[in-house]
């Protein structure tokens, strides 16, 4: 490699490194914000669409790049596309998941824990699904 092309590509790596922490970044405090209890847990959204956007800017940068230089970034898209689904599934079922979580947070032992399945359980329309 000619001292300009090695210029070139310490520069491009540079770019996309710089353009890459904040992504891998936003996706860890996502994954940790969605641990929390659950009318906090939603304020994961924010840093897992800042996330997406970022990510897609980044494969715009990449888009001269090998296919290979691609797969992190749509890894990335995958993985904050399930954290996102999960968390608005649990925005649509939030009184069933609010219900279960408090009853899990009460039981003091596995029994009364075991008995909380039913609230696990319930379906769409409250039924138990079995």
């Amino acid at each position: 490699m000619t001292e300009p092309q090695l210029e070139q590509e310490i520069t491009f790596a540079r770019e996309k490194a710089k353009r890459t922490l904040p992504v891998a970044l936003l996706v860890l405090l996502g994954l940790i914000a969605t641990s929390l209890p659950l009318p906090k847990r939603f304020v994961a959204v924010l840093p897992l669409v800042l996330a997406v956007v970022l990510t897609f800017r980044l494969l715009r940068f990449l888009s001269a790049r090998a296919g290979k230089e691609k797969i992190w970034p749509v890894v990335t898209l995958v993985i904050t596309g399930v954290l996102l689904s999960g968390l608005a599934m649990q925005a649509v079922f939030y009184d069933s998941v609010s219900a279960y979580e408090a009853c899990l947070d009460g039981a003091q032992t596995s029994i009364a824990a075991g008995s909380c399945a039913q609230l696990r359980d319930a379906g769409l329309f409250g039924l138990v699904v079995r």
